[in-house]
């Protein structure tokens, strides 16, 4: 009996050809709320996809927090959260808060407990949000990471841990223009002024990525020492795009002053469909311990694609053997219709006949065969005697 054993996960990413997006970033929807400022969360479930937290229903008044006003009629909460698994074996929780007060708040504090499948706490800690002064009824980012690099961690819990109330900033930061290029790297290149009359200090730009839910998934920033009255710089930001990236906004804040949120509008999707999460399975999608050659084997990726407008696609599955001869070539089609359908699972069969080691390499092309996405998730696959 001959079979197949699945081996090791490799990413390999490669980009080419341009595309053009320009379009607003959908405004974040506000967090569901009551009359009270302690927010908690039930745990959600941590997997290497990342997981979503739903928007937080407030509880009663309660003093656990530090810092927290007693007046029960202010509101804070915390939003929808996303939490994943970093690399480096660590967890992730992103996600923003609302304060929705008539009033500045700082020194906002988010405590985020860390559980095992058992509810068992493994870890609690806490951080702050990105902007040192959330103003009224607007929203701001954070972003906490374990201390731990656990594999036991597989949920998580967030809630809020204090806040004060603050002094307003003046907004005198402006985003005059920025661009962003989307490919193997994100890369958002843009111009801020300082229209204040004081120089602006230790400059943070915060790039925040949404998803299609908008959850805040991608955190990225740069620092700009010191920005002297009237004058403007260029800046930079460099990082790799989430899979799930749909919409982008930078926000800049220094010791002394702020930006209001802009929305990233002029994007260049150098490829614009992103290929995830590729699997191996039998027909019915159960995962093969082994797989006997001359049985059927189902290769499926998800695609997301990034822009609005409609594109038909072809979802390539490329077989290899180790040396590099082409065992197999086999594909499927489909039309993304941009809006809400953004997202396909595609898959196409494979019968190995012959043992022998092979990978996998997996491409969406248009109609006219040109690549609009990277090479997706390379597998290696063992076919054993």
């Amino acid at each position: 009996m001959r079979t197949v054993i699945l081996a090791s996960l490799l990413i390999f990413v490669f980009f080419s050809v341009g595309f053009m997006w320009t379009s607003e970033v959908t405004a974040q929807q506000p967090c569901l709320q009551t009359a009270s400022i302690h927010c908690t969360t039930a745990p959600t479930s941590v997997t290497n996809e990342g997981n979503m937290q739903q928007p937080c229903l407030q509880t009663a008044s309660s003093n656990e927090g530090e810092n927290l006003p007693p007046s029960s009629t202010l509101t804070v909460a915390v939003c929808s959260s996303y939490s994943y698994k970093a690399a480096n074996g660590t967890t992730v929780v992103l996600g923003d808060i609302q304060n929705n007060n008539n009033f500045p708040i700082s020194g906002v504090k988010v405590g985020v407990t860390f559980e095992d499948l058992n509810n068992n706490v493994l870890e609690y800690k806490t951080g702050t949000t990105l902007l040192q002064v959330v103003e009224p009824n607007s929203m701001a980012p954070f972003s906490i990471s374990s201390t731990n690099a656990s594999s036991s961690i597989t949920q998580v819990a967030v809630n809020l841990a204090g806040f004060s109330p603050a002094s307003a900033e003046d907004q005198a930061l402006t985003i005059q223009s920025s661009s962003l290029q989307l490919s193997d790297n994100l890369i958002l290149a843009g111009i801020l002024k300082n229209g204040g009359t004081a120089t602006a200090a230790n400059t943070n730009l915060y790039l925040i990525t949404y998803d299609a839910f908008q959850r805040v998934v991608g955190i990225d920033t740069t620092t700009i020492p010191n920005i002297s009255a009237g004058n403007t710089v260029n800046f930079t930001i460099t990082s790799i795009p989430s899979s799930r990236a749909k919409t982008f906004q930078i926000i800049a804040e220094s010791d002394n002053y702020q930006s209001l949120p802009t929305n990233v509008t002029n994007i260049i999707a150098a490829l614009p469909v992103m290929v995830s999460s590729t699997n191996v399975t039998n027909p019915s999608g159960s995962p093969y311990s082994t797989i006997p050659v001359d049985a059927p084997v189902k290769i499926s990726s998800n695609l997301n694609y990034l822009l609005d407008s409609v594109q038909p696609y072809v979802y390539y599955v490329q077989v290899k053997k180790f040396g590099g001869e082409v065992e197999f070539i086999g594909n499927t089609t489909g039309v993304f219709l941009g809006g809400n359908d953004q997202d396909h699972t595609e898959s196409v069969s494979w019968t190995p006949d012959t043992a022998g080691s092979y990978y996998i390499e997996t491409y969406v092309w248009d109609s006219n065969g040109v690549p609009i996405s990277s090479s997706g998730t390379k597998i290696n696959i063992a076919l054993v005697k």
